[in-house]
C-alpha cells in the first residue's frame, strides 16, 4: 500500500485532502499528536528524519505555510520559520534517508507580479509572503519534488477561521456592506478539484514546478458577485473598490492568473474555467442561505 505523510498547518485543505485520500487506496501516516510535537520540537531535522525512518513513506505532502500576507509582512521571523526553514529541514531529512521519497510541495500564485497569465519562469514576488514561499520552493527543488503553485477556494469547516468566500457569504447573509477589489485578479480551483489533481500528481510522480489553477481569471469583486448570484443572494451590499498600495500593510500583486499549459501537457488533463469552480463552491453554502 502506498504510504503518505501529510504535513499541514491548516485545517482547511489538510482535512479535505485527508478525507479524499482516505477513500482511496493509500495509507496516510497521520498522527493526531503530530502538530503538538512539531510545535514543541527544537530540532526539526531530527524530528522529520525519525518520522521518515519509522514510517518509510513513499510520498510526503507539505501543506505547511503562513499564508496571511499582512502577518508575514508584520512578523518576518515567523514567516521565515514557517515558509522557509520548515521546507529546508524537511528536505534535509528526506535526503538523509537515502531512499527515494516523492515530495509534493504546495506553493502560491503570489510568487508572481505584473500582467498574467504567468508562466512558471516569470517569478517576481512583491511581498514577504511571496518571497518566503519562493525560498521554500528553492529548498524543495533539492530533492525529488513536484512543486505546485496554486490558489484554491472552498468553505472552511473551522468556524473559528474565515476565508474569502466565508467572509463574502456571511456578510451578505447578515446584510453587511463589504468592499471587494475590482482590480485584483486570480484563477482559483475549488478544493474538490485540487485534491483530485494532487492524487494525479501522487500517481504520476513528475519532477518539476507547475502552475495549477483554473484556466480563466476573475476579479475578486466579480468573484463575490458571481458566488452570490449562484446562491440567489442580493449583491446590493457588494461595493466594487480598487486596491492601492495604501489599502493594506503588504503589497498585493494585481494579476495572479496562471498559465497552466505545462500542467495540462505533463498530466494530460484539461483544467476547468473559474466559473465552474464557483458553481462547486456555491453548493457548499446552500445549507446556510
Amino acid at each position: 500500500m502506498y504510504k503518505i505523510i501529510i504535513y499541514g498547518s491548516s485545517d482547511f485543505l489538510d482535512k479535505k485532502l485527508v478525507k479524499f485520500l482516505n477513500k482511496k487506496n493509500y495509507k496516510l501516516l497521520n498522527d493526531g499528536k503530530r502538530k503538538k510535537k512539531l510545535k514543541a520540537t527544537k530540532n526539526l531535522f531530527k524530528f522529520f528524519l525519525a518520522e521518515i525512518k519509522k514510517n518509510k513513506p513513499d510520498a510526503i505532502i507539505n501543506l505547511v505555510a503562513l499564508t496571511n500576507v499582512d502577518q508575514c509582512e508584520n512578523n518576518k521571523n515567523l514567516a521565515k520559520k514557517t515558509n522557509i526553514f520548515f521546507s529546508k529541514e524537511l528536505v534535509k531529512a528526506i535526503n538523509a534517508y537515502h531512499k527515494k521519497v516523492h515530495l509534493i510541495h504546495i506553493s502560491t500564485d503570489q510568487v508572481y507580479d505584473g500582467k498574467g497569465s504567468h508562466k512558471e519562469n516569470t517569478i517576481k514576488p512583491i511581498n514577504f509572503y511571496g518571497y518566503t514561499k519562493l525560498q521554500g520552493e528553492k529548498f524543495a527543488k533539492k530533492t525529488f519534488s513536484t512543486i505546485l503553485r496554486t490558489n484554491f477556494i472552498g468553505k472552511d469547516e473551522n468556524k473559528k477561521k474565515t476565508n474569502l468566500s466565508d467572509w463574502i457569504v456571511n456578510s451578505v447573509v447578515k446584510n453587511k456592506k463589504i468592499d471587494v477589489f475590482e482590480n485584483i485578479f486570480f484563477s482559483p480551483l475549488h478544493t474538490s478539484t485540487l485534491v483530485k489533481l494532487i492524487e494525479k500528481v501522487i500517481k504520476m510522480k513528475k519532477k518539476g514546478t507547475f502552475n495549477l489553477s483554473s484556466k480563466s481569471k476573475i476579479s475578486k469583486a466579480d468573484f463575490a458577485k458571481k458566488l452570490c448570484k449562484e446562491l440567489r443572494l442580493s449583491v446590493k451590499n457588494i461595493n466594487k473598490t480598487s486596491y492601492n498600495k495604501k489599502s493594506l500593510l503588504a503589497k498585493r500583486p494585481l494579476d495572479m492568473s496562471l498559465n497552466v499549459t505545462k500542467f495540462e501537457k505533463h498530466y494530460n488533463v484539461k483544467l476547468p474555467k473559474v466559473t465552474n469552480e464557483i458553481k462547486k463552491l456555491a453548493k457548499e453554502y446552500f445549507t446556510i442561505v
